[in-house]
């Protein structure tokens, strides 16, 4: 009897196993959502993790995914290659022999399969990036690592290797394609992941700001989806919504994502202020011993803050887009005490884990559970009176059998609402993206035109709230 159960447990062990490892998700034509296994739509709330596989030990990578799995993340981007072919994980594992792309570590990718496994027990997909684009693109430093021949051997390894795992692909890494010689590496790279996973695993392609795959991809095969990057350079990046109205008018219709908005806790225009005596400041006037920012104020442009990356997570979803990957500053370059980081933090990566603006992806991670992707569509026109296309713009979502409209207010402003768009009477109620929590305002009825008012002051910062009217059940 005892091993009959032993061998019952290791049956359903592996047959769970293979459950969770095969996970796919599809992109059917003309359809502008992700779909799972299942045919359910696949949100996509992701986190950007891009220096994870370089910085993080095993016991750290399941801390951070246990975190992660709890905040109801669904995809956690990484970088398989963050700086040069020789830079060593935290084992001391390259990710080449002989920093040669023809001749993986087999080493480095049992440290990765580690971690892929790990997020996918979890339900997690991991969105893994190739290579950073610098070593791709010569401009930086006059050297690219990866020509057509070597790009397509690799790309044909990785997707061989992860075929029949929860992966997407994202190929380049924070640049945009300025040369040919780019382009046909990158095409190389596509083809040979997509030869060597038999067409299993999404792919596309990450740019800098503010800009879109769209531009070079989005009619070759292999680009599963768009990606655009709304970046760091100011606050209300009305890109986001500009770039979804766009995506509506090409051909093919293909799903879109906000894969690096603005990060929670980064400075904006960060890049500016990197060359400290431009300001008359030494690094020591800024930074602290302990290797965090101790003067805020010496930028000047503010931070992004949880209102900031709440805001253009609703922005995306409320204009068409199916996934949006938050970031943190301390956690996207896992700065530890003692190590290096590429931008100055105001926190390690670990407290960073709970800031406020990852905690709030729970909140538009249950909105649209509760209203699933692909069961609205947008419509401005529920929207009565002006509304311009700046920062105070409102987004509005229509139920595709009207029996709810949903409306996103940035500055908690007030807004009248053309009520024929509902089917037939109902409610009316406050959603708080700050909060999870949803307050009835009363009954409403299905004609003329009505004004909605939020809590708070209109303007305050932080004060965005979502409008939801449904329809009573018959």
């Amino acid at each position: 009897m005892k091993n009959s159960l032993i061998s019952f447990l290791i049956i359903f062990l592996i047959l769970f196993s293979l459950d969770v490892f095969s996970q796919k998700l599809f992109v059917k034509s003309g359809k502008n959502i992700i779909e799972a296994e299942n045919a359910e739509p696949f949100l996509w709330i992701g986190d950007t993790a891009w220096d994870l596989f370089s910085d993080l030990n095993r016991e750290e990578s399941v801390f951070y995914l246990d975190n992660r799995k709890e905040k109801g993340f669904t995809v956690i981007q990484a970088t398989l290659i963050m700086g040069g072919f020789n830079q060593p994980n935290v084992y001391g594992d390259a990710i080449f022999l002989d920093r040669d792309p023809i001749k993986p570590n087999e080493k480095f990718f049992e440290y990765v399969d580690f971690i892929v496994n790990e997020a996918a027990k979890r339900g997690i997909f991991m969105g893994l990036l190739p290579t950073w684009a610098n070593n791709v693109v010569a401009r930086d430093d006059g050297n690219a690592n990866f020509n057509t021949e070597n790009a397509l051997a690799y790309g044909h390894y990785l997707g061989n290797r992860y075929k029949n795992k929860p992966v997407i692909w994202i190929l380049g890494g924070d640049r945009n394609v300025q040369t040919d010689d780019e382009y046909v590496i990158w095409e190389a790279m596509a083809t040979g992941i997509r030869e060597g996973s038999s067409g299993n695993n999404l792919i596309t392609y990450h740019p800098t700001a503010p800009i879109s795959s769209h531009f070079w991809f989005h009619n070759e095969p292999w680009l599963s989806f768009n990606t655009i990057q709304s970046g760091h350079f100011k606050k209300f990046q009305t890109e986001i919504y500009e770039f979804g109205m766009v995506f509506q008018q090409l051909n093919p219709i293909k799903p879109w994502i906000n894969s690096e908005p603005a990060y929670e806790d980064i400075p904006v225009l960060f890049w500016h202020y990197s060359d400290f005596k431009k300001y008359g400041k030494v690094k020591e006037d800024v930074i602290g011993e302990d290797g965090l920012i101790k003067d805020r104020n010496y930028f000047s442009d503010g931070f992004f803050d949880d209102y900031d990356v709440r805001m253009e997570a609703y922005w995306t979803f409320f204009s068409g887009g199916v996934g949006y990957t938050y970031g943190n500053n301390a956690i996207w370059q896992m700065y530890k005490p003692g190590t290096r980081y590429h931008v100055p933090c105001l926190t390690f990566w670990e407290e960073a884990l709970d800031r406020p603006g990852a905690d709030d992806m729970r909140h538009v991670s249950k909105l649209f559970t509760s209203y699933p992707l692909g069961s609205f569509h947008i419509d401005q026109s529920v929207i009565y009176g002006t509304n311009f296309l700046n920062e105070s713009n409102i987004r509005a979502v229509v139920g595709n059998d009207r029996s709810f409209i949903l409306l996103y207010l940035n500055k908690g402003q007030e807004v009248r609402v053309n009520m024929t768009k509902l089917i037939r009477n109902g409610t009316a109620s406050w959603f708080n993206p700050r909060e999870g929590s949803l307050e009835k305002i009363g009954k409403v009825e299905n004609k003329g035109f009505q004004l909605f008012d939020p809590p708070g002051d209109a303007g305050m910062h932080g004060n965005d709230w979502i409008l939801v009217l449904e329809a009573a059940q018959i």
